[in-house]
């Protein structure tokens, strides 16, 4: 919803336990806005505080005053929040028209009238089976449309009601478990109080969450609460009350609540990447897939067509090699899915344009037949056999199944008879079929239902009127989808799942996401994985800023060996940052203690060597060198550390023919450049010095303007080598001359 900053102000003031000065705010922003009505409640919250303020002021002791106000604060809250929901809907015409078309239509939406309702219908139903074949269609279809309006309009009702109180919390949670009401409605309404409680948070709705959560015995039901419950913390403003940290708290001393939250951790982490996942698609796999026009996907596979071209008689494998490309692109794809890709995103977005995704309430509602915007597609004879092969059998999430059936009603009349056969059968190449087990396990169930969300939140025209859990907060604090990074869930038994998740973040390149993680783990629940991660991460940055959030890279590292004293890993961790922080003699010992234990491994007395050599121990480092060149003479890491070696102890022949053979290699590195002509030049090749130092600066970007090359030149050789050129009696006066020389080769006088 629209942020008013004064209304946040006020959520701040109470979660400051600042209660006077938030009623002032409030008022104030009564004052402007008369026409939201907010005087009665606040005069009502304010005369009570005075009341309990004049009784504590004179001296008594009430021993329920830390109850009280804690009650009066959680009536201020509910008090701001349905003034910010108001204030939002009035500021909208599209909100507004919500609100005011469903209370204005004559329904009662009482509790008790809304379960005698839904309750009528699944009777209704059971009822219709008793009706004549001749009049039963008829009748299914008026019961269904008159049904679904209802859920429509009381979907509406619900996510755009303001606070509710515990009494009606405990009768939604009633309705939500009762086995007489259709688990398509439980569903849909389920929905409703999330994308409520997700706009502002309540914590009755909240509530009502958990406890389908925790009680469902239908699975789609129960993943739907979880996914609502989960999201529902992004809204913020819920540390008004200490009520949700009690209950969440009582779910993760259960070690398979624990564990679903951290699968649907993952697979938020997928779905968010359905749009990356959909470029990958349409640039690397579709065109080879394209390109090969020569083949046709039938009922049995990949096949090539019929009759022999030149380019057969030419090149008479080809064909078998087209083939196995195509294999392949549709293996990538698949295996893609099988790890937890959308990769149907990109397909479908471009499908939700149907006046059906007009209304909120159907991007959520569970796919079923009797549905009245596809009920007379499933019964069609000529359309419905194929339409049935495909979404009953294929990955696909319930508002794509929607969208396929109302395109393929438009299409069916134009598909060739091959095409068609070949729907009908069920066997479509390239498409994985997913088995009625799968379907029915919690982790595919809530995939699909986190990719209707993606899809409502990435597509829906008015989107931007609700808070979007797959987007950062203006105050730059991770979207609500990376939860495991939310406060509620420092200090709790979920941090011993934090690692888990973090491991799966790095694997993904999301290293904020990983730090958001990190950061949000106490002292006590920082481990030896915490420690490891942390540093890797820190020393990620290393020439940047490091992380704030996070302890800094030599801290982890030597935290984590006091953990495990005999980690390799940590132990080169900190060799490494020890390296970069230019403690080369520390570092030096590290190494050496690495290469006396792993000596297998060519980096530690490579790394060894290097520190040698940046300490000046150029003959100690030549021995490991030479062994090193000896066994590995194809290793350009050891023969670019040899040549410098060898040019630091004056052998400039040796270390010549080294960076001859680098530099005229396919791996040539810009060092490579640089530290030829630093070698002519050391070696008195002036000449031939500054034709290597001009190639290097133009490599290094200082070809676009004379300032550029010698910001170039100055930063990476006067600067960046001048222990090496004053060590070998390079003046000052020489150094910039060469500049001179390099900046006159790449910009010649005129």
């Amino acid at each position: 919803m629209e942020k008013v900053k004064t209304l946040d102000s006020v959520f701040g003031l109470l979660d400051s336990m600042a209660l006077s000065k938030a009623m002032d705010v409030l008022e104030s922003f009564s004052a402007a806005h008369p026409e939201l009505a907010i005087e009665a409640r606040l005069r009502t919250i304010r005369s009570d505080y005075s009341l309990m303020f004049d009784y504590w002021s004179k001296g008594y002791k009430d021993e329920q005053l830390e109850r009280v106000y804690r009650n009066m604060l959680m009536d201020m809250y509910r008090l701001t929040a349905d003034v910010y929901i108001m204030y939002a809907i009035s500021h909208s015409s599209y909100l507004s028209s919500i609100y005011n078309r469903v209370r204005s239509a004559g329904r009662d939406w009482a509790l008790a009238s809304v379960c005698a309702e839904l309750e009528g219908f699944v009777s209704d139903v059971a009822i219709l089976e008793l009706e004549p074949e001749h009049t039963k269609a008829d009748k299914k279809a008026i019961l269904y449309a008159r049904h679904q309006q209802y859920m429509n309009d009381l979907f509406d009702y619900m996510w755009t009601s303001p606070q509710w109180t515990e009494s009606m919390a405990e009768s939604v949670a009633r309705l939500l478990l009762s086995p007489t009401v259709d688990t398509v409605d439980q569903q849909l309404i389920v929905s409703a109080v999330m994308l409520g409680c997700m706009n502002i948070f309540d914590i009755n709705k909240f509530r009502v969450l958990i406890t389908v959560y925790r009680q469902a015995t239908d699975e789609h039901l129960r993943q739907r609460s979880l996914i609502g419950w989960v999201l529902s913390l992004a809204g913020g403003n819920h540390s008004a009350s200490s009520e949700e940290r009690i209950m969440i708290n009582s779910l993760l001393n259960n070690v398979s609540v624990r564990k679903e939250l951290v699968e649907l951790q993952i697979q938020l982490l997928y779905c968010v990447s359905a749009e990356s996942d959909n470029r990958t698609i349409q640039k690397e796999i579709m065109p080879e897939l394209l390109k090969h026009g020569g083949l046709n996907i039938t009922p049995n596979g990949i096949e090539e067509r019929d009759g022999t071209t030149l380019e057969d008689i030419i090149n008479p494998d080809e064909a078998e090699r087209n083939m196995e490309r195509v294999e392949e692109s549709f293996r990538r794809m698949l295996d893609m899915q099988k790890a937890g890709a959308d990769i149907y995103f990109g397909g479908f977005s471009q499908m939700k344009r149907f006046p059906f995704f007009d209304s909120i309430s159907n991007w959520f509602v569970p796919f079923y037949t009797d549905h009245p915007a596809i009920s007379a597609t499933y019964g069609s004879q000529a359309v419905g056999n194929i339409v049935r092969n495909i979404v009953e059998r294929m990955p696909f999430c319930d508002s794509d199944k929607y969208s396929f059936v109302l395109a393929f009603r438009q299409v069916a009349d134009r598909i060739p008879q091959n095409i068609r056969e070949m729907l009908a059968s069920g066997n479509v190449a390239g498409m994985e079929i997913v088995d009625t087990d799968e379907r029915c396990s919690p982790a595919y169930i809530r995939r699909i239902y986190l990719q209707d969300l993606y899809r409502f939140f990435r597509l829906f025209p008015s989107r931007g009127l609700l808070s979007n859990p797959f987007e950062k907060k203006d105050n730059g604090n991770e979207a609500g989808y990376i939860f495991f990074s939310n406060s509620i869930f420092n200090c709790t038994a979920l941090e011993r799942n934090f690692s888990e998740v973090v491991a799966c973040m790095m694997k993904r390149s999301m290293a904020a996401e990983a730090v958001g993680v990190l950061g949000n783990c106490s002292e006590g629940g920082r481990d030896f994985q915490f420690y490891m991660f942390a540093g890797n991460l820190q020393l990620s940055r290393h020439g940047k800023e490091p992380y704030q959030r996070l302890p800094s890279a030599l801290e982890c590292f030597e935290k984590a060996l006091a953990l495990r004293p005999d980690s390799e890993q940590a132990l080169n961790g900190k060799a490494r940052v020890l390296f970069y922080e230019e403690e080369y003699e520390a570092s030096l010992v590290d190494f050496e203690h690495l290469t006396e234990k792993f000596p297998e491994r060519v980096s530690y007395e490579l790394n060894m060597a290097v520190c040698m050599v940046n300490l000046g121990k150029y003959e100690e480092a030549l021995k490991h060198l030479y062994k090193m060149n000896y066994e590995r003479p194809d290793d350009t890491r050891v023969s670019r550390v040899l040549a410098r070696d060898l040019m630091c102890l004056g052998q400039f022949v040796k270390a010549e023919k080294i960076y001859s053979q680098l530099c005229s290699s396919m791996e040539v590195e810009e060092d490579d450049v640089l530290n030829s002509g630093l070698c002519c030049w050391l070696a008195g090749k002036v000449s031939d010095a500054a034709s290597h130092l001009a190639e290097y600066v133009r490599r290094k970007g200082g070809g676009s303007s004379l300032h550029d090359c010698c910001s170039v030149y100055d930063a990476n050789v006067a600067i960046g080598e001048r222990k090496l050129l004053a060590d070998n009696s390079i003046t000052p006066t020489e150094i910039h001359l060469m500049g001179d020389f390099v900046c006159n080769l790449i910009f010649p006088a005129k």
